[in-house]
């Protein structure tokens, strides 16, 4: 049975996709945040979103997002009733809880998001929260196609979403592992990466969209390693295999793709365990484009988020290409795709992610043409 990915939107720091507005793909982030330890880290906040951790601010972005998936959609109230629904985060709604130090904080329902949706929109009973760290959403999308194929939905919605978080980017920050400056991944000379916030929400279907080009989704696969409790095997075997396993699974082998959709943390370890895979993978490796360099890392949400970017970039018949990339070539560890060539032109896009722990996902998507 084919899958589609018939409908999409997106709000990150590139802007609101279902705006008339063009999204913008600009490489330097959008906010600077104050931590308690007095220390000042760059963010990529939500575009035309004031940062707050309200949980107004939350459920509005949700909401808008999710009104605006079913609008372009056109999916009436009795179809909606028969959509599942699915949601991948990594934080959730926890940045909206107020610390106390004098005791314990009680931690609201993990399922509360996906709830709250599931009532306001009408959706089908069934919604479900996948918690595995930054492949959370894109694993949403692996199991919705299931959904389709195997328990009879002919609709799965798909959110990721990651909010701002003073908890996670006092984490981040204090393992060292956020740049000063900028996400340059798979640049030799890279310092780290950028946190990001975001909303990705994909509606799949087994009905082909009217519009084309859009993207078929072939197949995708997800495993996890034992190499270590917080990151993947560097020598990038693990991501190797779940590549490989997605990409026989689409029916297709390694020559037969054409771009690859890089997770590119920028992070020292990630970057060479990512880079390491795909020399592995690939007899002669496929030009890559990254996305991150734009949004941050979104964590959770970056697998829905990418891909709804995707979509729309699909639709423009556009790739960007970040400037370090075109002003410091002989320092790019990989061959990213030109922007002079259409992005339509690519027909099989395979997409990789990794996760904290060592959960790695793959998904391979296939162009269909007007």
């Amino acid at each position: 049975m084919a899958v589609y990915l018939h409908s999409s939107v997106s709000h990150s720091a590139c802007g609101q996709s279902w705006q008339p507005e063009p999204l913008r793909f600009v490489t330097s982030p959008n906010q600077h945040i104050a931590l308690g330890n007095g220390n000042q880290v760059l963010f990529y906040a939500m575009d035309k979103l004031a940062i707050d951790v309200t949980e107004k601010r939350l459920f509005k972005a949700l909401s808008a997002s999710l009104k605006a998936l079913i609008q372009q959609s056109g999916l009436s109230s009795q179809e909606l009733s028969q959509t599942a629904l699915l949601l991948g985060s990594t934080s959730l709604d926890i940045g909206t809880l107020t610390p106390d130090t004098e005791k314990a904080i009680g931690l609201p329902k993990i399922d509360r998001l996906s709830q709250y949706l599931q009532l306001e929109i009408g959706l089908h009973p069934l919604h479900m929260v996948i918690n595995t760290a930054c492949t959370a959403s894109i694993n949403a999308v692996i199991y919705g196609k299931k959904l389709i194929e195997q328990a009879g939905f002919k609709h799965v919605i798909v959110i990721g979403c990651e909010f701002y978080n003073q908890l996670t980017l006092a984490g981040f920050d204090s393992l060292d592992l956020l740049s000063q400056k900028h996400l340059k991944c798979f640049h030799q000379q890279r310092d780290g990466l950028l946190l990001g916030e975001g909303i990705g929400a994909l509606l799949l279907s087994e009905e082909k969209p009217q519009k084309l080009p859009c993207y078929r989704i072939l197949q995708g696969h997800s495993s996890c390693d034992t190499y270590s409790l917080t990151m993947t095997a560097e020598d990038g075997s693990h991501i190797q295999s779940v590549l490989h396993s997605a990409i026989s699974q689409s029916g297709l082998s390694t020559s037969d793709i054409d771009l690859v959709k890089v997770h590119g943390t920028a992070t020292y370890n990630n970057d060479i365990a990512e880079y390491h895979a795909l020399q592995r993978c690939f007899t002669t490796p496929a030009p890559i484009f990254a996305l991150k360099p734009y949004i941050g890392h979104t964590l959770g949400a970056c697998g829905a988020i990418e891909m709804a970017l995707m979509d729309r970039l699909l639709q423009q018949d556009y790739l960007p290409v970040p400037e370090y990339v075109e002003q410091e070539s002989e320092l790019i560890m990989l061959a990213f795709a030109p922007k002079t060539k259409p992005l339509r032109d690519y027909k099989n896009v395979l997409i990789n992610h990794c996760g904290f722990g060592g959960n790695n996902a793959a998904i391979v998507l296939e162009t269909q043409q007007p």
